[in-house]
């Protein structure tokens, strides 16, 4: 009875510390944190808004860096917190696990003891005189037993649940944790790109404010040729068959052909967007490259060094260059050709495939 109150005792005692002492609160900095990206995402919102000069789109690059750079601190504050957490809750399970196995050797014992008693005192051994005192003090032992037994059962049975939500809140932790790390190794790879692209930004104009404004007038003249080119007609190509040459346009200064990728249908024509495209590499991975090998490519779709002179900040599709200027259709489909008289930046061809792909071939002889 000593040892069994003893540790009914303690085990009160550790549920008390555990449900006072669990919820971790986080740091003051994952806080006050949080209050610096709204402030530079506010800022960075005002900062699109102004004028798209060198001195702005810089002032908006260091802003973004320094708000991914927050995101990143933050994103490590939280993580330190979630280990923090997922330490404590693995003591806590060990801690409950160990309680588990006493109290069922205490239960295991008890029920034992209750069956010795039991064989002892026969029923016959009542109506003795010399038995019934014996028997009375077997009897309230035996009360205190079961009563012993009810609290170490329902002790058995709260552990054991405590200790299946503690599992389960680990779990939940230990996803969280998982999850968390991942955004923070893509926070990292976009802050490499945004010094990367202010960089870039810095080479390509020599910090010179006309030569920024003299590209980025030129991206919106490529954009614009594009969109007023005009449609000539159209006719059923097969794979591999040639479409034409590529011309001179773009960022890449000199001969090149802009190719582009697509989820759209013939009958939807009308609802193209040039900033709605998709990544090309898987697909050109199973379908033959519009140009004959050695191909070079000289701008990759997504954040480039070129990107910031473009008004989404993004290069959609891809650039290449090959010795043969000859540009062939990647899979069969009916091709749309069009053409503007004012300028060959323009010349294109958006292609259907059969497979609800579109294919665009831009800046064309």
């Amino acid at each position: 009875m000593t040892n069994f109150k003893k540790l009914l005792f303690s085990f009160l005692l550790f549920l008390l510390f555990f449900f006072s002492s669990y919820n971790i609160l986080a740091d003051d900095t994952t806080s006050s944190l949080q209050q610096k990206i709204n402030s530079y995402t506010q800022k960075l919102l005002e900062l699109s808004k102004q004028k798209n000069t060198l001195s702005n789109q810089i002032k908006y690059l260091n802003s973004q860096v320094y708000l991914t750079s927050l995101k990143i601190s933050q994103s490590e504050a939280s993580i330190k917190v979630l280990h923090k957490e997922i330490d404590q809750l693995s003591q806590e399970i060990s801690r409950l696990d160990l309680n588990l196995n006493q109290l069922s050797q205490i239960f295991l014992n008890q029920v034992s003891q209750n069956y010795k008693i039991g064989k002892k005192v026969p029923i016959i051994s009542i109506f003795s005189s010399l038995n019934f005192n014996h028997f009375l003090e077997q009897y309230k032992y035996i009360k205190i037993l079961q009563k012993a037994n009810q609290n170490n059962m329902l002790n058995l049975e709260t552990t054991r649940t405590t200790y299946d939500i503690q599992k389960q809140k680990k779990l939940k932790k230990e996803e969280e944790l998982a999850k968390l790390q991942k955004t923070l190794d893509s926070q990292k790879k976009e802050l490499v790109s945004q010094k990367s692209a202010k960089n870039n930004l810095l080479a390509i104009t020599k910090n010179d404010e006309k030569k920024y404004q003299k590209l980025k007038s030129e991206a919106e003249r490529e954009l614009s040729s594009l969109l007023q080119a005009k449609f000539v007609g159209k006719r059923h190509v097969s794979a591999g068959e040639a479409l034409g040459l590529m011309g001179n346009s773009g960022y890449s200064f000199g001969d090149h052909l802009h190719f582009g990728l697509y989820q759209l249908e013939e009958k939807d024509i009308s609802k193209w967007s040039y900033r709605n495209d998709i990544s090309s590499l898987s697909y050109l991975s199973k379908h033959r490259w519009p140009m004959n090998q050695p191909i070079r490519i000289t701008q990759n779709r997504g954040v480039t060094k070129y990107a910031y002179l473009y008004g989404d900040h993004f290069h959609h599709g891809i650039d290449m260059v090959s010795p043969n200027k000859t540009i062939f259709a990647t899979e069969e489909g009916v091709a749309y050709f069009f053409r503007n008289p004012k300028s060959s930046l323009g010349n294109h061809i958006k292609l259907f495939h059969p497979d609800g792909k579109m294919t665009l071939y831009l800046h064309m002889q």
